[in-house]
């Protein structure tokens, strides 16, 4: 099965353009993060820079998010080749999505997690339970 996961941040703004046939392709690279432990205990981050491919409405909607935002997907793993300007021959390896969607990034307060916002302190007559 080839079948690739990827949340990350972008790490450069999404680019959109049309084939001849006008069929809309977005291309963007994707920095995920790693952590691990090196034998010291001490822990190490590895980046990993993926190219990644949309087609269709897909990459349309890729098309509103810049670089620094926060964006997950969901694809296959593909390989292609191309001869480059001076006559070799050049290969590519890059996440085709199938599913690709972008978080808003809103700024927390710290200290304050997600269930804070649904404290509700009032007690709600109309429950039957």
């Amino acid at each position: 099965m080839n079948s690739v996961q990827l949340m990350g941040n972008l790490a450069k703004d999404v680019e959109l353009r049309y084939t001849q046939t006008g069929k809309p392709v977005a291309t963007f690279t994707v920095a995920a993060t790693n952590v691990y432990k090196d034998p010291n205990g001490d822990a190490k981050e590895f980046t990993a820079f993926v190219n990644c491919v949309a087609w269709g409405k897909n990459g349309e909607y890729m098309s509103q998010f810049m670089k620094g935002q926060k964006v997950f997907v969901q694809g296959r793993l593909q390989t292609r080749s191309y001869e480059a300007q001076d006559g070799t021959k050049r290969y590519v390896t890059e996440v085709v999505a199938d599913f690709c969607t972008g978080y808003a990034s809103q700024p927390q307060q710290q200290g304050q997690g997600n269930f804070d916002m649904m404290a509700n302190t009032e007690p709600r007559e109309e429950l039957p339970f």
